[in-house]
């Protein structure tokens, strides 16, 4: 691969080869690249540029990725292209959690023909957490609050699948623009496996409540024999945190 960014700029010049590995490095560190979006038009021509697929083509295929790309809706990733998930990092609960709950909601709204331009579904904060309550916390139990949601909102932020705006004083709330690349990360499948967590969830509160009815006066630790609900997958298509510690 060495041989072939030397040939690049050989032939086109050191500037383009200085651009095509920074436009490389972007994709390991982000993920995916959204046209428009600050400081990225570079990067994005570089992606895009037909003499240049090939190259980045295989230099993701050597690190087992495939690099989609949609001219319609004008974005660039990076997503495992092997079935062994065991080399990808593992999202965190909350972080597979609220991408489910996005791309949930993403599909919801093309379900329903309200998907706007490029694919994006604009929606507000409050209205997300209220879909995750509905979806998630049935029983009444908030196990992420409103501040740790909206953290790892913007973890999902820093990798282009939403846009995030700052908040809004008068309203108290963010305009948030989900991205269609989300469902290249929660999979097709999101809502039903947010069903099966959701159902697990009502099932481990249904015994909760069932042991501390039955020992009550007891002394007995009503959390006992409590099983974790099953986690629902979601990142396998992750490509992660880079430590390549390179600015874009």
């Amino acid at each position: 691969m060495l041989a072939e960014f030397e040939r690049i700029e050989a032939e086109y010049g050191a500037d383009k080869g200085i651009a095509l590995r920074k436009a490389c490095r972007y994709l390991v560190r982000n993920q995916f690249v959204w046209s428009g979006d600050r400081g990225v038009a570079v990067i994005y021509d570089i992606l895009t540029d037909g003499r240049f697929r090939k190259i980045i083509e295989e230099y993701f295929d050597c690190l087992g990725y495939r690099v989609p790309h949609s001219p319609e809706e004008q974005w660039v990733g990076i997503v495992l292209d092997d079935e062994d998930f065991s080399s990808a990092p593992r999202m965190r609960l909350d972080e597979t959690i609220v991408a489910l709950i996005v791309a949930a909601f993403w599909q919801g709204a093309l379900d329903q023909g309200n998907i706007g331009d490029r694919g994006t579904v604009v929606t507000r904060f409050s209205t997300l957490f209220e879909h995750y309550k509905d979806s998630i916390n049935r029983g009444g139990n908030t196990a992420l609050t409103p501040i740790k949601f909206e953290e790892t909102l913007k973890s999902l932020a820093q990798r282009n699948l939403v846009w995030v705006s700052d908040r809004d004083p008068e309203q108290s709330d963010r305009e948030v623009v989900i991205r269609p690349m989300i469902r290249l990360v929660a999979g097709k499948d999101a809502l039903e496996r947010l069903e099966r967590y959701a159902r697990d969830e009502e099932a481990i509160a249904a015994r909760r409540a069932g042991s501390k009815a039955v020992t009550v006066g007891s002394g007995a630790d009503a959390s006992d024999g409590e099983e974790p609900a099953s986690r629902p997958e979601a990142g396998s298509q992750d490509a992660g945190e880079s430590d390549a510690g390179e600015d874009s």
